[in-house]
């Protein structure tokens, strides 16, 4: 039966007891009845074992990026693939920029898939030579995310290429070692401009990234208007912005963060905490932070790693000192591996001094519990004679 929805024609029939209802996609009825009838016999042939399953065209890896609008493919593209998990926009965003610089290498753009090498790949890096090594990096690792994608899960090429990355000691993924002393905070806090100032207290008090700031909306945050009896305000639930599910976390509210939530809170006018400076009813866009953080680099003599992300690793330093279970300290942080969390604390002298000290205090209270029981014990046979 042929029947029109809308402003195209759809088919309904039974074949083998089994209900078939499609769209044919066309607005012409005779062409809608010629695709009924091919796909008939489809399912006939494919009953009777002759059908041949189709065969997955390799695609460019420009081709491969994205399906456009109102075109078929045998294949799952790969931002329509990353695009599938929707709550994570940054990482959406990370992905189709990385892409697009990769396409704008011609040789790598219309290259098939199977047919990208080892030495194309370098080729592409030796290319973006100028380009920090940490960028090429990013660009390399969607590289190998979207080659993983069409083999693994689309079966479109048999094997991936190795891809290697620059490390260290090329100059890339250099790590954060510098944490606030308080007077460094203090004098970042002055220098600071709203709202990067408020990001920095809620960076330093409770080790939120930027990404879960900016996500941040008003039904995670439970906010008291007294503090309990641990001297807290409530809390935040981290469940936006997160590069993953171990960064699912609630965050107690210090008195300090308390003060800028309020504010921030009391300015906005739509359901993200962090709201852009001309217009309360939209989202802070990244830029504003990236911005801020730029001006107060240029116009302050701060350590060269010094901003929101050093804030974090300050967090995480303080609290290692207060705790030795390293399982709620991956657990406050965020992290699915702890070696992850051990890279964001950093001892200086005064903590191995301190650790030094402790160790030459319990070896000296022993020695003088040894000295004092064996002076008891010569005492004690002395009274026997």
């Amino acid at each position: 039966m042929i029947y029109k929805r809308g402003n195209v024609y759809w088919f309904n029939f039974v074949f083998n007891g089994k209900h078939i209802q499609k769209s044919s996609r066309q607005g012409n009825k005779g062409v809608a009845r010629d695709l009924e009838a091919a796909e008939r016999l489809r399912l006939i042939k494919g009953e009777a074992g002759i059908e041949r399953k189709p065969v997955k065209v390799c695609p460019t890896l420009k081709d491969f990026k994205e399906t456009p609008p109102n075109v078929e493919r045998d294949y799952g593209s790969f931002m329509d693939w990353v695009r599938a998990d929707r709550s994570n926009k940054r990482t959406q965003d990370f992905y189709e920029t990385c892409y697009d610089r990769l396409c704008e290498f011609k040789e790598l753009s219309k290259t098939k898939l199977s047919d990208i090498d080892e030495p194309m790949i370098e080729r592409f890096k030796l290319a973006h030579k100028e380009t920090s090594k940490t960028t090429v990096n990013r660009y390399l690792a969607t590289l190998r995310k979207a080659l993983r994608y069409a083999c693994r899960k689309q079966k479109l090429i048999d094997k991936v290429p190795l891809i290697e990355m620059y490390n260290r000691e090329d100059g890339a993924e250099r790590q954060c070692e510098f944490v606030f002393s308080a007077a460094d905070y203090r004098a970042w806090l002055a220098a600071a401009r709203e709202p990067l100032r408020s990001a920095s207290v809620l960076a330093h008090d409770g080790g939120i990234c930027r990404g879960e700031m900016l996500e941040l909306q008003r039904d995670c945050v439970d906010l008291k208007q007294k503090p309990d009896e641990n001297g807290f305000w409530g809390t935040i639930s981290i469940r936006r912005g997160l590069k993953r599910q171990a960064r699912r976390r609630t965050i107690s509210i210090t008195e300090e963060m308390a003060a800028v939530l309020f504010e921030l809170l009391k300015q906005s006018k739509c359901e993200y905490v962090f709201t852009s400076l001309q217009d309360r009813t939209q989202p802070l866009s990244a830029n504003t932070l990236a911005d801020q953080h730029r001006v107060i680099m240029e116009t302050c003599s701060f350590h060269p790693d010094a901003g929101l992300h050093a804030l974090r690793h300050t967090f995480l330093t303080e609290a290692g000192r207060h705790t030795q279970n390293v399982k709620a300290l991956q657990k406050l942080a965020g992290h699915s591996r702890i070696e992850t969390t051990m890279r964001y604390v950093h001892p200086d002298d005064a903590d191995m001094l301190q650790i030094a000290s402790a160790v030459q205090q319990a070896r000296s209270k022993s020695v003088t519990t040894v000295f004092t029981t064996s002076t008891q014990q010569e005492a004690a046979e002395v009274r026997k004679m």
